[in-house]
């Protein structure tokens, strides 16, 4: 995965896409919570992210909306739960095994989490809430129920990867709740907070790799889910972006949350081969050719980041790394790699003495080609 031109032929435009042809099922969700803001934040976001949603104003009523017709993800509200009604968690489970429960909790009902993470949920998040933070955890709990990728993507090793993390998940929060009893000592929690936040590391990167699907493309702006990547990682201290934003730049066939996701992992991997500190990054989107662009190109390149070939070859193929130094996990490329390629197009990963460049290469196709003449 490093060289030049002539290491990565691009791969054909896809076929255009048919109306006729059958569509992914979209997932379902039943949301269980009190009526109000919350509730209606919550489900915005939900149908946003593309779920079918019903509603239902507590546990009683969500266990006859979910015989009737069971759902794929409840999305449950600890708010006003008594202990009673883990009964509601059995029955979910009783009724489809493979339905995944995600908790909302409130302040003062982690002990009630605790409980019902032991009844059969899978994962909790805090109440209130962000929408961004709800969707990206129902699109995981979810990852094992999405279209498996095309064939040339590592469809064994994606669903390994989200099979793992879902089994993972469930014992970490279970742990990382009981490590805040009042009765353990303030070394103890300590020292498990810091071994459970190195494994939670390690399924955030596992669950990520676990997301990969058919992508479900459109005609859109590779430069804005790169500049989307790029203000979050700054946020989070990981680089600096020198020089100008990057352009939206050509139209391309994309799954825009695909194309995020390995944006943000090959920002991740970058940063780790770094150092300490926030490293320097330019961005680029471009057309190839410049001429009459049948490729839109957005790479990354990180100033005085050098990385040894052979390291950067064997990345490509490797879901997750460890810096020697910390031991602290981080992911490889091979997400990246996957999303190029189930895309119809190519990743490159290439060393230079000034620095390493990432680059996803993905083909504007059909629609996209539409747009740009539109």
């Amino acid at each position: 995965m490093i060289g030049g031109e002539e290491t990565f032929p691009l791969r054909p435009d896809p076929a255009p896409h048919d109306p006729d042809a059958p569509q992914p099922r979209r997932a379902s969700v039943l949301l269980v919570m009190r009526s109000g803001p919350a509730r209606v934040s919550a489900a915005d976001a939900l149908r946003g992210a593309g779920y079918r949603v019903r509603t239902a104003r507590e546990p009683y009523e969500g266990t006859a909306r979910f015989v009737e017709k069971p759902a794929d993800l409840v999305v449950l509200s600890l708010a006003g739960f008594r202990r009673r009604d883990t009964a509601f968690l059995s029955a979910v489970k009783r009724r489809s095994p493979s339905a995944r429960i995600l908790l909302l909790v409130p302040e003062g009902r982690r002990a009630t989490a605790l409980d019902a993470l032991q009844a059969g949920a899978d994962a909790y998040a805090l109440e209130p809430f962000y929408p961004a933070e709800l969707t990206a955890l129902a699109a995981a709990l979810l990852s094992g129920r999405e279209d498996a990728p095309d064939e040339d993507a590592p469809r064994a090793l994606s669903r390994l990867a989200g099979e793992v993390a879902h089994a993972i998940n469930n014992p970490l929060q279970i742990l990382a709740l009981l490590g805040e009893a009042a009765d353990v000592s303030d070394e103890t929690r300590d020292a498990l907070g810091q071994e459970v936040g190195r494994i939670q590391a390690v399924m955030r990167i596992l669950a990520r790799f676990g997301l990969l699907r058919r992508p479900q493309k459109g005609a859109e702006a590779l430069g804005q889910a790169l500049r989307t990547s790029l203000e979050s990682a700054q946020l989070e201290g990981r680089v600096r972006r020198v020089g100008e934003p990057p352009a939206d730049g050509p139209f391309a066939e994309l799954d825009s949350s695909q194309a995020g996701v390995a944006f943000d992992t090959m920002l991740q991997f970058l940063a780790a081969g770094g150092g300490e500190g926030p490293i320097e990054i330019r961005a680029q989107v471009r057309g190839l050719p410049a001429e009459r662009p049948e490729t839109v190109e957005a790479s990354l390149h990180a100033v005085g980041v050098t990385l040894d070939p052979e390291m950067l070859t064997a990345a490509c193929q490797a879901v997750l790394l460890n810096r020697d130094d910390t031991r602290e996990p981080y992911p490889g490329l091979a997400l990246a790699d996957a999303v190029a390629r189930i895309h119809g197009g190519r990743f490159v990963a290439q060393a230079h003495p000034e620095g390493t460049t990432l680059s996803l290469r993905l083909p504007l196709g059909q629609s996209a080609h539409a747009h740009q003449r539109a």
